[in-house]
């Protein structure tokens, strides 16, 4: 039987985390994440404040864990190399990606809300407290590689000719940036039905789609 105890043990944990991380979350959308302590997450629990302590430090910790529910999985490297490899000319790809990264956050911002998005907004501003963080952070999220791509795709292009855009790069790559960044921001869930979420979303990607037409094609 002592064999199996360590078992219980890891499992027990793994709830208990999950569960802590599922208030963290709630916390999270109630209130704005540079407000976030850690005493709204233990309230939120209804456990002890030595219940949560012994799974996270500190809200820097909880916030990583956080962070890290949106590490790279397989299924998105395989979507996107699909995307990629296709016989697409390279404005009907850079349609296709958009869409598929509008799709990725949609999902993302109706199944766990614009957490993950307020988490990256909190450490781009705070270099000293994401240096806390980084050691738990894995190396690379979802949307950091879909990006990464992207960017890719956008300088091969632009270097073979196949885009010719009127204005710099790297300018192109910050107001795609900013712009992503503002729909998280403006998207506001509350009680709203999914369908109407999903048009807003699409719609605001289609529109980003259109102004890179007009950028990058003269």
């Amino acid at each position: 039987m002592n064999p199996a105890m360590p078992k219980v043990s890891e499992s027990h944990a793994r709830l208990k985390r999950k569960e802590i991380l599922e208030a963290a979350r709630r916390v999270c959308m109630q209130k704005s994440i540079f407000e976030v302590s850690m005493r709204d997450i233990v309230i939120e629990t209804g456990m002890s404040q030595g219940g949560v302590y012994k799974y996270f430090s500190n809200i820097d910790e909880v916030f990583g864990a956080l962070l890290n529910e949106e590490s790279l999985n397989d299924e998105v490297k395989e979507e996107v190399h699909a995307l990629f490899a296709g016989g697409d000319e390279p404005l009907q790809k850079l349609e296709k990606i958009l869409m598929y990264i509008g799709g990725y956050m949609q999902r993302s911002l109706l199944d766990k809300g614009p957490v993950y998005y307020s988490l990256m907004d909190l450490y781009s501003r705070d270099k000293e407290r994401y240096e806390k963080v980084q050691g738990i952070v894995k190396d690379v999220s979802n949307l950091q590689y879909l990006h990464e791509k992207f960017c890719s795709f956008l300088e091969e292009k632009i270097r073979d000719e196949a885009f010719k855009p009127v204005i710099p790069r790297e300018d192109i790559i910050l107001f795609i940036e900013t712009y992503m960044s503002g729909m998280v921001n403006q998207v506001s869930i509350g009680n709203r039905p999914k369908q109407e979420l999903s048009s807003e979303i699409q719609q605001k990607v289609r529109i980003l789609f259109v102004t890179l037409n007009h950028v990058l094609v003269n």
